[in-house]
């Protein structure tokens, strides 16, 4: 099962986003949106795949999307 997730992008990868967009997307995530500016990646990936990404030496973190609503 796959989450949408934030990959927050490190200093090697920081102005190349869309290489680092490509190599999330060969390490199996779903890339839906690229955030140049601030140097996000947001997509979606399973358990096994975020472990992956997460190894990655141009990511700094991975973190499950946060979502609200308003009732």
């Amino acid at each position: 099962m796959s989450a949408r997730v934030v990959v927050t992008l490190g200093e090697e990868w920081m102005n190349e986003p869309e290489t680092a967009a490509e190599e999330l997307r060969r390490s199996g995530m779903r890339v839906e949106q690229v955030l140049d500016q601030l140097g996000v990646v947001i997509g979606s990936l399973s358990a096994a795949e975020a472990e992956k990404v997460r190894a990655l030496s141009g990511v700094a973190a991975v973190e499950d999307e946060e979502t609200f609503g308003i009732p």
